[in-house]
């Protein structure tokens, strides 16, 4: 077996693991938010990211005064900007845990389960 088919057979591979992970992540992601528990989540955890956004402005720009001393302006606007994403997205992914917890578990299964099928049909098990 030469090597470019080696390569081939490994990205095929590597595709086939992708689709399997993004099949089990996106599975569990309905699932989680279609029940009763957690319908209102991402909603929720928007609605209330605000206030960590908001904390993020500030530190944002007062780090973006003290460290850019030739144009402070720029300093402010870039810093309150980074500071609103950051604050956002870490207070985003703090609440919807539930969701990426529930798709990472998901996603590792199919992954698992899909390497378990290639395993098994390069080492085929003969019974009897």
């Amino acid at each position: 077996m030469s090597i470019s088919d080696r390569v081939k057979q490994n990205v095929g591979y590597g595709k086939e693991l992708l689709a399997s992970s993004i099949e089990g992540a996106s599975k569990a992601r309905k699932a989680v938010l279609e029940s009763e528990e957690h319908s209102g989540l991402v909603k929720a955890a928007a609605q209330e990211s605000w206030q960590a956004a908001t904390i993020g402005v500030l530190a944002g720009v007062a780090l973006g005064v003290m460290a850019d001393d030739r144009k402070p302006v720029r300093g402010v606007i870039t810093g309150g900007i980074l500071g609103a994403a950051i604050g956002f997205a870490a207070s985003f992914a703090w609440k919807t845990r539930p969701v990426t917890a529930a798709m990472a578990r998901a996603a590792g299964k199919r992954i698992g389960e899909a390497r378990d099928a290639r395993w098994l049909t390069r080492h085929p098990i003969n019974y009897g």
